[in-house]
């Protein structure tokens, strides 16, 4: 049987001290996962994930890079400081004098809780700040789409030793919802979109029409589940497919984590492309 987010995010942190408390941990990722879309920009996401990451870690700073191998470029748009946005900005992913580019080159995490004296082991000069703060610590990590790189998030604070090991996990996790909900806001542009621009009307595909191992997924979830499925589909948020079929949001949410297990997924934007890409909804 596949594993639930709930599940998946236990089996990374079982080496983390018993004190954190992994169900506020867990209720604001799943309410993170509630709030992006594929119809909100990257400046709205990270504006969104801003208000409630800093519930799970130190995020002064909180931004997301994304990595256009063809430029050989970061682009950083939305970076968030202490609440307030700074200015869009982009770094040569060949930079051997970026913290950004090293991890974008290694595939690797960046852990500093003492900026000033670990920054060493990644570069030869200690990096000064394009924009906003002189951090005390930082963490980065590289994200992945399809086995390639597609870019990082980044955590800074203003403190010294403020983040755990598992703070990275937390990272990679946020940044992957932002990734996936990218990745189906541009499928949603061009294969979604219909010719006279408007939006697609999506509907149920004909389920004799399915090849037998997609019909025999689909047959795993129940009537009330298709039925939110294909609302999320829509890119209806829980709280408007709750008043659509009348139940409360927390049904909602269970009927989607339902969803996510039975589908093999870990989030909305997964449970849509897979539910297209299964030729289910067209």
């Amino acid at each position: 049987m596949s594993k639930s987010f709930s599940q998946q995010f236990s089996s990374w942190t079982n080496n983390i001290s018993p004190d954190a408390d992994w169900t506020i941990q867990l209720r604001v990722l799943n309410d993170i996962v509630d709030l992006i879309t594929p119809k909100l920009s990257l400046q709205e996401i990270i504006a969104m994930i801003y208000l409630n990451v800093n519930q799970l870690l130190d995020a002064y700073q909180f931004c997301v890079g994304i990595y256009d191998e063809k430029e050989g470029l970061i682009h950083y748009k939305g970076m968030i400081e202490n609440g307030e946005p700074l200015p869009d900005f982009s770094v040569d992913a060949l930079d051997n004098n970026r913290l950004a580019s090293w991890c974008i080159r290694n595939e690797q995490d960046i852990f500093m809780n003492d900026f000033d004296r670990e920054y060493s082991k990644y570069l030869a000069i200690k990096p000064l700040p394009l924009t906003g703060i002189k951090p005390k610590a930082a963490l980065y990590t590289p994200l992945k789409l399809n086995n390639k790189i597609a870019g990082l998030v980044v955590v800074r604070s203003t403190q010294k030793n403020v983040y755990q090991p598992h703070h990275l996990y937390v990272l990679k996790t946020v940044g992957n919802f932002v990734i996936r909900a990218m990745e189906l806001a541009r499928m949603s542009s061009t294969l979604f979109v219909q010719g006279n621009g408007r939006s697609k009307e999506w509907r149920w595909n004909n389920e004799c029409e399915l090849p037998a191992k997609s019909k025999n997924a689909l047959l795993k979830l129940t009537k009330r589940e298709k039925e939110v499925l294909f609302l999320l589909v829509t890119g209806l948020s829980n709280k408007a497919i709750a008043e659509k079929i009348f139940v409360s949001a927390g049904t909602v949410k269970t009927h989607t984590l339902h969803i996510y297990q039975k589908m093999n997924v870990i989030n909305r934007s997964s449970a849509i492309l897979k539910a297209v890409e299964l030729g289910w909804i067209i």
